[in-house]
């Protein structure tokens, strides 16, 4: 059992690695013909411990590291045009999630490509092949991808990820993502364990182990070594907390119930963090509808962007300032939210919005106590402020911030000008 349980984990080590970007060591570059020859012959592989037949053949080619590089830089712009990135930037940098001098565009570009390797795009149905990585590197960044190109050829892997993006939620795309990465993880376990003798389903404590591996990761690369901490959690997310949502039902079940879920997704990054609200008793989301808080700040005043943050993005914006264990607790009773930016004419100031439900009033309770001191460590230069409403209000420097609940219902505003405040003293 040990030497297994140390295996386990240089496999974990590796898929770390993988999943964020590729290689550790130049070594010799493999021809191009055994690269064809081996994607051929680990797509047949991962159909195998996949036990899906292949509908086609799937299409290939061979990239260098800087026209991978280009391919991700422009489909982040495809995906996302500057104003969305300037101003989901505009939210991170007011909640203190990303340093307030930070080009988050850039930023973002930086930090994918660094992590190059082997992509399969399912635009063009064609698997890119990283053409200066060593064979033996090579074969699980395949096992990965054409796990990829296994799910799109099934399930239309484009449909249902920007199928969500229209929604304005990306904590249910975080979701989605967890799925689709968190099998191909599994498939790539199965396939690196097969010389001891085990499986995916039996590994230990899948997430605990990858997240402790990000100190050695750190030191193989620049960017995301001094990415804030919320950037390196979501960019693992998926991976880690995907492949142990997987595991929940290949540990009782064969791949072929891992299928159904394709059909069933999941809708919460909280039924990806407790499997067991997606599989045993099922915990939807609740849709969080608000009238537009613009209305009430008058002429001038927009609302200019809409999301979800989930149980997950609460999660790390509360471990900002609060310690894991208090973060955990007071996110884990989330339901649903819906969070929007405010942004005046002529003004480069903006506020936060954020309405949740939660699934108690004392899960509500929790984490009104737990942001009111969020509040207090994120803006350490202000002071309490009078707030008729019953809630927590805090004032710093020209700007009013406050957290308010109503039953199971919270409602928090971060960055109003105070000369506004009066407007939202009641909920």
């Amino acid at each position: 059992m040990k030497d297994y349980r140390s295996n386990g984990k240089r496999v974990i080590f590796v898929a770390t690695i993988i999943v964020l970007g590729g290689a550790l060591a130049i070594a010799f570059q493999s021809s191009d013909t055994d690269l064809l020859k081996t994607a051929d012959e680990i797509l047949k592989e991962v159909a195998r411990i996949r036990g899906l037949e292949l509908k086609g053949p799937v299409q290939k080619g061979i990239k260098s590291k800087e026209e991978i590089a280009q391919y991700l830089r422009e489909r982040i712009r495809d995906e996302y045009d500057a104003s969305e990135l300037r101003r989901e930037g505009k939210v991170l940098k007011k909640l203190g999630l990303i340093p307030q001098e930070m080009d988050y565009q850039e930023f973002i570009l930086k930090l994918l490509t660094e992590q190059v390797g082997g992509y399969y795009d399912p635009d063009k149905k064609t698997f890119f092949i990283s053409g200066w990585l060593p064979l033996e590197q090579q074969k699980p960044v395949m096992v990965h991808e054409l796990t990829h190109a296994l799910q799109d050829q099934y399930f239309d892997l484009n449909r249902f990820i920007k199928q969500v993006r229209k929604m304005e939620n990306d904590d249910m795309v975080l979701a989605r993502q967890a799925l689709v990465e968190g099998e191909a993880m599994a498939v790539m376990f199965d396939y690196l364990l097969q010389p001891v003798g085990k499986s995916f389903a039996e590994l230990p404590n899948i997430v605990t182990v990858m997240r402790s591996q990000l100190t050695a990761v750190d030191s193989q690369f620049e960017v995301f070594k001094n990415a804030p901490m919320f950037l390196k959690e979501t960019l693992l997310f998926p991976y880690g907390y995907g492949a142990a949502f997987l595991q929940k039902i290949r540990s009782k079940e064969p791949w072929s119930a891992v299928n159904r879920i394709y059909s069933d997704l999941p809708e919460s990054t909280e039924q990806i963090i407790h499997p067991e609200k997606y599989f045993d008793v099922r915990d939807k989301p609740q849709s969080v509808e608000i009238e537009d808080p613009s209305a009430r700040l008058g002429k001038g005043w927009r609302t200019s962007y809409r999301n979800v943050l989930g149980e997950f993005t609460t999660y790390l914006l509360l471990k900002l300032f609060l310690s894991d264990e208090e973060s955990l607790k007071a996110s884990s009773g989330w339901d649903g939210d819906r969070l929007l930016l405010l942004e005046k004419d002529g003004s480069n100031g903006c506020t936060v919005f954020q309405e949740s439900v939660w699934d108690s009033p004392e899960e509500a309770g929790e984490f009104y106590e737990a942001f009111s001191r969020w509040l207090q460590q994120r803006f350490p230069g202000g002071k309490k402020s009078e707030d008729t409403s019953g809630g927590f209000a805090w004032k710093d420097n020209g700007e009013y911030h406050s957290i308010q609940r109503n039953g199971a219902r919270v409602r928090f505003i971060v960055g109003l000008p105070r000369e506004d405040s009066s407007k939202f003293k009641n909920f």
